[in-house]
């Protein structure tokens, strides 16, 4: 049979066909001239050895000197939530504790190490390096590795996550877990189907095992803020568009059915949020509940944003939107540009993109408006790094292919190492120098368009009490859980006599204590409990002069407490003190200090109420009691917005009083208004600031 001459001419008229398909002189020239291509591969022990060195970089910004700032006021949520609940002299869940499972992280360091600024820091730290890790893992699986390590760059080096992770606040913790929900989703959902397997999960293009990790994940983020809820219109936009996509290009069916069960499913949720009557109707139902405070916070009031579209309708808009061309600055256009190149680059992730970033983005700015803060966007801000990745990529491949394209895998490598070098110039380097070499102890440490809070140096303030303290001494402050951690003392009272409403959105003053026990929570309370107490101290940042202060209260805790200027050199800080053995202070009506720190440079607007009588004397004059002013450029009063008083230098080293004439036409009978200033940075200031003790205006 081997030898039959129908298989022997057989076997001829196939090499006679395989000789014309592929002649060898062919074979050789593709040999001599490789096909061009666009950008070399990243090997995964390349990528691995660079991602390590962004963590060990990313580690150093975030670790180095966290300790030495005094602790703000937000991160005593969690650090004083431990601390109680290990010394037994508190509960651990509240209704103010938003982040509890940072809360329950640190009682292991606090049990071991006690509750040091270190270790109540230090999670951050370790969640803020873990969002590095995943911003990487997020953009190999969405692109490619080189997206994943441009992103993972961005992250290093951006001074926005970097903040966020020296701080003992759930934001850190929060970016971690929400992009450790995106990871988990997709590997849950974006299986291809293979009816080829018994596992029914396979079959329908799931992942039993990552279903069932998915509710657990998407629990820790919850726990870690309650923002997680976005997610539910995260994934409501991808299933819907995934669903048109898919029923477009007659894909299999069992592919459909996924999306269109998700967005059945989740379409109610998001409905409930986004349909006035519905919303109404769910707060109504919760009202008897701990979760009313939630519902009014999450769930929108429509009419509110109608006056507020209508008043000012892109004011969130611009608070984010100025937060990204800050932190991103070079990057800003290529991340935004990088949301449309992914389409092309990579059709589902495109549309991952789109709704991880821009989707939460316009709810936050249009929506889910109030409060409006920077921190917010931290869990959509990670996918925004990934664009600009995904730009840079579509970008030099399309440079290669187009202009290099049998150049070798050098002009790859130099042209991919480029974007990483304007990552080096684009990072904020005096802002992270400031944080990890801890340049700035109060005022505001970072750029306001990254986080517009002030920090205070409490340590120093409550060591300077400490000396001076006796026993059974009453202790209030704006921040008390501050004293409270500084001091090593639990009963502080609360000198705040405004609270937020949630539900009537305004600022409303508390009303008096009926039963008549310490407290400095309304104006009336304030001045009784001084009254009964021998001696006492008042520890006051930045809150002493804002809408949460009875100015009532304020001008009194002036006109009878002693001030101590010595207590706080660089001013963050205001300390008073009351002693009934002592007369009260002579000739203060007003202490405000301005210019030694340099965030506070003017003085709330106070009201004054001037007698008709005053306006028939010919000619007025000022009297005011100061200390350090050096110059009569440096400190002035402004009169009812408009008006300009300059206060002459003092003659002494200490508090001087002079009188300063003033124009009939700057103030008027009945109520007017009064500002204070300091001008910085005038060449004849060597002693920088100044206090003003004492103002009045009488006929001459």
């Amino acid at each position: 049979m081997a030898n039959h001459p129908n298989i022997r001419g057989a076997r001829k008229n196939q090499l006679r066909t395989k000789q014309k398909i592929a002649p060898p002189k062919l074979i050789e020239r593709e040999e001599a001239h490789p096909e061009p291509e666009g950008l070399p591969v990243i090997s995964p022990r390349a990528a691995l050895i660079t991602l390590a060195v962004f963590l060990s970089v990313g580690f150093l910004f975030r670790v180095l000197h966290l300790s030495d700032l005094s602790l703000w006021m937000d991160e005593y949520v969690h650090v004083m939530r431990a601390k109680n609940f290990l010394e037994g002299d508190g509960p651990l869940f509240t209704d103010d504790n938003n982040g509890i499972l940072l809360t329950l992280l640190l009682l292991p360091g606090f049990a071991v190490f006690g509750p040091e600024v270190f270790w109540a820091r230090f999670p951050s730290v370790l969640f803020g390096i873990g969002a590095i890790w995943l911003v990487y893992r997020m953009g190999t699986r969405l692109f490619n590795r080189y997206v994943g390590l441009f992103a993972a760059a961005g992250a290093t080096f951006s001074l926005y996550l970097i903040f966020w992770s020296r701080v003992s606040r759930n934001y850190a913790i929060f970016c971690f877990f929400f992009l450790l929900l995106g990871m988990v989703f997709l590997k849950a959902t974006e299986t291809r189907p293979d009816r080829k397997l018994a596992d029914w999960w396979s079959r329908q293009g799931l992942s039993g095992r990552h279903v069932a990790l998915l509710p657990a994940v998407g629990l820790l983020s919850l726990l870690s803020h309650q923002l997680t809820f976005f997610f539910v219109f995260t994934v409501l936009f991808f299933s819907l568009i995934k669903a048109v996509v898919v029923l477009q290009s007659r894909a299999e069916k069992r592919e459909l059915w996924k999306y269109i069960w998700l967005s059945g499913i989740l379409l109610p949720f998001a409905l409930v949020f986004l349909i006035p009557a519905l919303g109404e109707a769910l707060k109504n139902v919760l009202q008897p509940f701990l979760l009313s405070n939630i519902a009014d916070w999450a769930i929108p009031d429509w009419n509110r944003l109608a006056a507020w579209w209508a008043e000012k309708p892109l004011e969130s808009f611009y608070t984010y939107n100025d937060l990204l061309l800050y932190d991103l600055n070079w990057l800003y256009l290529p991340a935004l540009l990088g949301l449309v190149a992914a389409y092309r680059l990579n059709l589902r992730a495109g549309i991952w993109l789109t709704a991880s970033f821009v989707v939460p983005f316009l709810l936050l700015c249009f929506i889910f408006r109030e409060p409006f803060l920077r921190r917010y966007l931290i869990f959509a801000y990670p996918y925004l790094l990934i664009s600009a990745g995904v730009f840079f990529y579509t970008l030099l491949d399309w440079v290669k292919k187009q202009l290099w394209p049998v150049a070798g895998r050098q002009v790859g490598y130099a042209l991919m190492s480029a974007p990483f070098v304007l990552v080096l110039f684009n990072a904020r380097w005096n802002g992270i120098a400031d944080l990890a070499l801890a340049r700035k102890l109060e005022g505001h440490i970072v750029d306001m368009r990254i986080a517009n809070w002030s920090f205070t140096n409490w340590r120093e303030a409550c060591d300077y009490v400490n000396r001076f303290r006796q026993p059974g001494d009453m202790l209030m402050s704006t921040v008390p859980t501050a004293v409270s951690y500084y001091m090593e003392h639990e009963n502080v009272l609360w000198f705040r006599q405004a609270y937020y409403d949630t539900r009537e959105k305004r600022y409303k003053l508390h009303p008096p204590n009926p039963g008549g026990g310490p407290s400095a929570a309304s104006f009336e309370d304030l001045v009784r409990t001084v009254q009964q107490t021998p001696r006492g101290w008042l520890l006051a940042d930045y809150y002493l002069e804002n809408v949460f202060t009875d100015e009532r209260a304020l001008l009194w805790v002036y006109q009878n407490m002693h001030y101590y200027p010595d207590a706080s050199m660089d001013g963050s800080l205001m300390v008073f003190g009351w002693d009934h053995s002592r007369p009260k202070p002579e000739r203060q009506n007003l202490v405000v200090e301005l210019g030694c720190d340099d965030d506070k440079m003017e003085s709330k607007e106070y009201h004054m109420t001037l007698p008709k009588e005053l306006f028939s004397h010919a000619q007025l004059e000022m009297t005011v009691r100061t200390r350090w002013v050096d110059s009569d450029q440096e400190a002035l009063i402004l009169f009812n917005g408009k008006h300009v008083a300059w206060l002459p230098p003092n003659r002494s080293a200490g508090i001087d009083e002079a009188t300063v004439p003033i124009d009939r036409s700057w103030i008027h009978p009945g109520q007017n208004t009064v500002q204070v200033f300091y001008e910085p940075n005038r060449p004849t200031d060597p002693r920088k600031g100044f206090t003003l003790y004492y103002m009045s205006i009488a006929g001459k």
